[in-house]
């Protein structure tokens, strides 16, 4: 992407997305198909959930208020002992299982004293049992280690009673001490009571107060969410691959980008609409969009002739195949069909296609006039509209040296007599980047457009081709931006430079067009140029 300024607007954004949009929608398809794939490869996964009260630990005895709490902590130890070894050796041992069984996962619900034990298995049943069987293990070990305890105090009380019935035996009847360790013993006594009627009354503090229901739907894989994520996030990649890819993307695409890189006017944009025969689109539909653009050119053009004489004007491109011999043709067509006496002369003697465009032949041509043939015997003339035609010279034998012959003092000659004798003369040349033909042949001619293929010429593409250019003197004129998407300023002509030089006229100076085409001279002869040419 070619960025004239550094900033780039929102509008930029969508255009980045709309260009790059099958790079955003296979990455998004991709990334969806290949996550909805992984899902269908997956084993479902079932989840059962039951659920246990819990008391503090040492309060649901025969003696205890019931009015105690858990505080966060003791929540989450429980929730520790749930998920310990001793529960699920209790569930093993239980179910007779020959090896340990799926881990647990326990968790508060909300801010009732009440944990979910919840289990995954592959099997429906198998989860609801095995959840089930957890509540269960926790509520016998819990009871298991309540009743431990107790069972520890009693027994730690019962050496209290024994110790103080040796001192009561041992003591005489009127010892002063002995009601005080009788007293005591009595208390002893009632307290393992308390303790024995609490250890057969403890339940653990632990009730099962919802057991697992058998789960119909799995839990995961979920296609639905899965592919929805997927969808988003390959949504994401592809945005970023987008805009990654036309960060490093230095094709020229529009006409401010052409304009920046090129740092020369651009004299047209030509969208892209292909003609509906093989014949220039200003023979075949003068009415089209495309059309406007050719005689927005061909108006800049004479503009540019107010300064200085402007006849003979070669049409190059950084590449092949950016439409510059379309470009050519239409040009030419277009001059034709305001009365001007044009001539289009194919000099690509690397790749000549004017003769197929205007379905001549290529020989005899332009190289033939070059070598002595007379004019007569090498021009083609083409009905434009009726009224108007157009001389066509093809490119004739293709040499086995054309830079050279291009480079001659006959080729600048030969142009300058046709350029005397036409009003216009349109010159199709190699690209300048493959060969050094145009460049060779840039010192015979008055004026070079260059043609700029959008989304296929790259920034570095037209840069060099300039650069070469100037470097040997040649005039251009400016560029021409082809098969463009959209016109930058709302059509497909570019009207600054010539209504720059338009301001600066006289006043009554008046449109070149209509003074050119209220002076054209009648249409050409069989002999355009001398006999000797």
């Amino acid at each position: 992407m070619v960025q004239a300024s550094g900033e780039m607007t929102l509008r930029d954004y969508g255009n980045v997305v709309l260009r790059r949009r099958w790079v955003v929608i296979i990455a998004t398809l991709l990334t969806t198909l290949v996550a909805v794939a992984s899902v269908a490869l997956q084993t479902p996964i079932y989840s059962a959930s039951s659920q246990v009260l819990v008391e503090p630990r040492g309060q649901d005895g025969l003696f205890d208020d019931g009015n105690s709490r858990l505080d966060p902590r003791a929540i989450d130890t429980e929730i520790q002992v749930i998920e310990g070894e001793a529960v699920r050796s209790r569930v093993q041992a239980d179910l007779e299982l020959s090896e340990e069984p799926p881990k647990v996962n326990a968790s508060p619900v909300g801010d009732a004293d009440v944990i979910s034990v919840t289990v995954r298995d592959s099997n429906a049943a198998n989860a609801q049992i095995l959840a089930d069987a957890y509540a269960v293990a926790y509520v016998a070990v819990r009871r298991e280690q309540a009743v431990g305890e107790l069972l520890a105090a009693s027994t730690e009380v019962r050496l209290a009673i024994d110790d103080l019935q040796v001192q009561l035996d041992g003591m005489a009847d009127d010892d002063p001490r002995r009601n005080s360790l009788v007293s005591q013993l009595s208390n002893f006594e009632t307290t393992l009571d308390q303790l024995r009627v609490d250890a057969a009354l403890r339940t653990g503090g632990v009730v099962v107060i919802q057991s697992a229901e058998l789960p119909t739907d799995p839990v995961e894989p979920t296609p639905a969410r899965t592919a929805t994520l997927a969808a988003v996030v390959g949504l994401l990649i592809g945005l970023g691959a987008a805009f990654l890819i036309d960060h490093f993307d230095d094709k020229v695409r529009s006409e401010e980008d052409l304009a920046g890189v090129a740092e020369r006017p651009v004299l047209a944009v030509v969208p892209v609409d292909a003609p509906p025969d093989h014949r220039p689109i200003a023979i075949s539909e003068p009415n089209h969009n495309a059309v406007e653009a050719y005689r927005g050119l061909r108006t800049n053009l004479q503009f540019l002739g107010l300064d200085r004489p402007i006849r003979v004007v070669q049409l190059t491109s950084s590449l092949a195949g950016e439409g510059k011999t379309t470009t050519s043709a239409n040009v030419a067509v277009v001059l034709a069909q305001a009365g001007h006496r044009v001539a289009l002369v194919d000099a690509d003697l690397r790749r000549p296609r004017v003769h197929e465009v205007f379905g001549v032949g290529q020989t005899p041509g332009f190289t033939d006039l070059l070598l002595g043939m007379e004019a007569k015997q090498v021009v083609n003339h083409v009905d434009i509209d009726g009224v108007n035609r157009l001389s066509v010279y093809a490119a004739g034998s293709v040499p086995s040296n054309p830079s050279e012959m291009l480079s001659g003092r006959r080729v600048k000659q030969l142009l300058s007599e046709m350029g005397s004798h036409y009003d216009y003369v349109i010159v199709d040349s190699a690209p300048v980047l493959p060969v050094s033909d145009s460049v060779a042949l840039a010192g015979s001619v008055d004026g070079v457009l260059v043609v700029a293929h959008a989304g296929r010429v790259t920034a570095d593409n037209v840069v060099e081709s300039i650069e070469r250019l100037d470097r040997v003197g040649a005039p251009l004129l400016g560029l021409v931006l082809n098969q463009a998407t959209q016109a930058s300023k709302g059509y497909y002509a570019y009207s600054g430079y010539s209504s720059t030089i338009a301001t600066a006229m006289p006043s009554g100076a008046g449109d070149p067009q209509d003074s050119a085409s209220s002076s054209a001279n009648p249409p050409a002869s069989d002999t355009p140029v001398s006999a000797d040419a």
